[in-house]
Formats: structure tokens, C-alpha cells, sequence
């Protein structure tokens, strides 16, 4: 029989275990990355972001931080209007929101790296990482 001490260990062990799993998937749910392509000097729109109400009106505007600029490029934000990803009853009207860009140098080819976060009117928050194929 082992001694009550021993359980102990074990039942806080098990819990240590739930908890690190349960930030780890955490970390990960708010952390995106994806890998695009585009031609040498052409622009490419890596992402829209927006915060939207159920009626599909603009909650207000997204604070968006880079946190890796591009070596090879260049990364541009603009105010603009475009169709959200995020409620499925406003797919079919644009909405107010903050375009991300990226346009590499001319002639680079190869692949750029990028990094932003983004904290929404909402409260949420996100980690964006891109992977950019630049072709030539």
C-alpha cells in the first residue's frame, strides 16, 4: 500500500499535466500561420481583419502590431471595406475592416517571413505568421 503522501504527488502530477496541456492549446488557438505565393514586386493581400456584430455592423477598429517586419518587402495596412470570414450571415455585404499588404522587393526571389498581432474591439486576440513564396 503506498503511503497517502505518494497519492498526493501523483493526483497534483496529473493536474500539473491538465493545466500545461490546457495553456499549451490555448497558446496555439490564438496563434495562426500560413505559407502564400506571390510574383516579385506584386502585391499580395495576406489578410482582412474586422470585428463585426451579429448585425453585421462594425464593432470598430482592430489594433494590429508588427512583430517581424519582412526582410525582402515591405508590409502596408489600409482602412477598406471588405467581406468578413468570421459571422457567416454577413458573407454577402462588405464590412469595415484593416487590409494587411505585402509587396516584396523588385527582383527578390525567394521566401520573406512576417509577423503582426491583432487585438479586436471585441477583446480578442490573435498571432498572424506568414511564410512568403516571393517567385520570380
Amino acid at each position: 500500500m503506498k503511503p497517502q503522501w505518494q497519492n498526493l504527488d501523483q493526483s497534483l502530477m496529473r493536474t500539473a499535466i491538465t493545466i500545461a496541456i490546457a495553456l499549451f492549446s490555448a497558446t496555439m488557438a490564438q496563434g495562426q500561420s500560413a505559407t502564400r505565393y506571390v510574383v516579385s514586386g506584386h502585391q499580395l493581400k495576406l489578410s482582412f481583419f474586422n470585428s463585426t456584430n451579429p448585425d453585421c455592423s462594425s464593432r470598430g477598429r482592430s489594433e494590429i502590431r508588427l512583430i517581424r517586419a519582412p526582410e525582402h518587402g515591405r508590409v502596408s495596412f489600409r482602412q477598406t471595406a471588405d467581406f468578413p470570414s468570421s459571422r457567416s450571415q454577413c458573407h454577402q455585404r462588405r464590412v469595415p475592416g484593416t487590409a494587411f499588404y505585402y509587396q516584396s522587393q523588385r527582383g527578390f526571389a525567394g521566401t520573406d517571413y512576417v509577423e503582426a498581432e491583432v487585438i479586436f474591439p471585441s477583446g480578442g486576440f490573435g498571432r498572424y505568421s506568414y511564410a512568403i513564396n516571393v517567385v520570380p
